[in-house]
């Protein structure tokens, strides 16, 4: 297999070295340089070609592995992933679980967030898709008719419904900056809302399943305009209640 023609530059800084060779591999991944299958050049190639220690080089490597950029293969070498799997330590969900925790403005990033993807749904969603994201609000359905209409939906059927929705973007950056700010949101937030019902959430969730399905922007800029200022409610609610107990 040839090697992919990379544009190093020598690192000559003595501090950070294995932070410097990460940012030469990251460099060379943006500029297309490295596309996914392309084998990285050996460890050995790489610091000479760096002008740095192999260990550093190895520890570099070790970091992209386990952030899901790369992968080793025993005998083969080390090659760029071919989609960016969840590694022990995803960079970008950590950045995100590091910003402060302000209920509001997590809200404020849903509301701006999921009006956007779920528009580009309504454009993009195939019968197929539809067909998944009515199978999540059918199970949720049938939760109505076997509990209290009050009993209080859980996350987990909140996010699944928000994630087949996701999906129906097809595009891969969407997705992907979707499913971690997902699940941030609601991890972060489902102690601080007070709780939706069950009815309701099934309610607003055919609303937006058939608005998707006749390509109504209407009727789904009707349902967020009800929604999101019940989630402000909701968040004024739940902190009420968190200052009392």
């Amino acid at each position: 297999m040839p090697q992919p023609r990379m544009n190093l530059i020598s690192i000559r800084k003595k501090e950070k070295v294995t932070d410097l060779v990460l940012v030469q591999i990251k460099e060379s991944i943006m500029r297309g340089e490295l596309i996914p299958g392309d084998r990285l050049p050996g460890a050995s190639d790489l610091a000479g070609k760096l002008g740095v220690g192999i260990s550093s080089v190895r520890e570099a490597i070790k970091m992209l592995e386990s952030m899901g950029a790369v992968e080793s293969r025993q005998g083969e070498g080390t090659f760029i992933c071919d989609a960016c799997h969840e590694g022990a330590a995803n960079a970008f969900e950590i950045q995100l679980m590091l910003l402060p925790r302000t209920a509001e403005h997590l809200v404020r990033f849903r509301e701006m967030f999921e009006t956007a993807y779920t528009q580009l749904a309504m454009r993009e969603a195939t019968p197929e898709d539809l067909n998944r994201v009515e199978a999540v609000v059918l199970g949720q359905e049938a939760k109505v008719k076997e509990r209290p209409p009050h009993t209080p939906t859980s996350a987990q059927d909140e996010l699944d419904f928000h994630r087949s929705v996701l999906h129906c973007t097809h595009n891969p950056y969407v997705i992907k900056i979707g499913e971690v700010s997902l699940k941030l949101l609601f991890d972060v937030l489902q102690d601080r809302l007070a709780p939706l019902s069950i009815a309701n959430a099934a309610r607003d969730h055919r609303e937006i399943l058939e608005a998707l399905r006749n390509k109504d922007m209407e009727h789904l800029n009707e349902v967020f305009k009800r929604s999101f200022p019940n989630w402000f409610a909701r968040l004024r609610n739940g902190e009420d209640q968190h200052s009392e107990g």
